[in-house]
């Protein structure tokens, strides 16, 4: 009964690493790692990213099942330089899995950033030992050691060029290109006399009217955006619309005086939520 008890234990870790077995653990890495490429490299607000992003933590999930089942194995001595790629990824895992409930927003990304190095660095050291068992630079004291360090240097190497894609991509694509002269007169602001803004110079991609769900309290965005939010709410464009008593007024006697037209050139920037109505001077925003 004694030695039952004693070899139960190594019995079900064996059943676990028939079933997780080595084989399908890298088969996971190599998928995590193409996924966190494309997920670094090519961040955008579309259904396809947000669906690799779950297929990322959902296998994510998987391989950190997999890496405690190989736990014992990954910390033992006897085997460390066989497994220190092993052991990096499962610090990545750690990290990966404090993610979860940090969240990802700009004050954790030194978080990401160390979740996304160890990982690569446990992915290279795993490729270079791969590379060694196939003969490549596999003999003499010193060769090993390099061939590590060559492939750290191209996990470095890829990382640094995926930033490098990242930000000309982001910055090429939110690019904001003022025209080289003013209109002018004030037909020629935004999309014209026939804009449903006009006479604003707010435009919007399929010139119709912005919907108006679209128009949240401003607090609802320091729910995702809370570094944003509190950087706003502190600055002088927190008073930009009509909490502004001063804006306020200027629109309501330009109104009177005037009608609502002219207001609107104001309205595509101050308040856009108005800008296509006449403004009642009970309105709160």
């Amino acid at each position: 009964m004694y030695m039952h008890a004693r070899t139960l234990p190594d019995k079900m870790m064996r059943f676990l690493a028939n079933i997780f077995g080595a084989y399908k653990l890298r088969a996971l890495v190599i998928v995590l790692a193409v996924s966190s490429i494309y997920l670094y490299v090519f961040p955008s607000p579309t259904l396809v990213y947000i669906a690799v992003v779950l297929l990322h933590a959902g296998l994510g999930t998987i391989a950190g099942i997999f890496l405690v089942v190989k736990l014992r194995g990954i910390f033992s001595l006897r085997a460390f330089q066989d497994n220190s790629g092993w052991l990096l990824i499962f610090f990545g895992a750690l990290v990966g899995t404090a993610l979860f409930f940090i969240g990802t927003s700009r004050p954790q990304w030194n978080w990401m950033y160390a979740h996304i190095a160890l990982s690569f660095a446990g992915v290279a050291v795993l490729a270079s030992r791969w590379a060694g068992r196939k003969g490549w630079m596999a003999k003499g004291h010193w060769r090993p050691a390099i061939r590590v360090a060559l492939f750290l240097g191209l996990a470095a190497a890829c990382g640094l060029g995926g930033w490098k894609i990242r930000e000309g991509l982001w910055l090429r694509a939110y690019q904001i290109v003022n025209p080289s002269t003013p209109p002018a007169s004030m037909e020629g602001e935004g999309d014209g006399p026939d804009g449903p803004f006009f006479p604003s110079s707010a435009q919007t991609a399929n010139q119709e009217k912005i919907p108006g769900k679209y128009f949240m309290e401003s607090n609802a965005c320091e729910r995702c955006h809370r570094d944003i939010y509190r950087q706003w709410y502190s600055s002088v464009h927190h008073f930009s619309s009509f909490n502004n008593q001063w804006y306020r007024k200027s629109i309501e006697y330009m109104q009177d005086v005037v009608g609502v037209k002219p207001s609107k050139w104001c309205a595509g920037c101050h308040d856009p939520s108005t800008a296509d109505y006449l403004i009642p001077r009970s309105s709160r925003l």
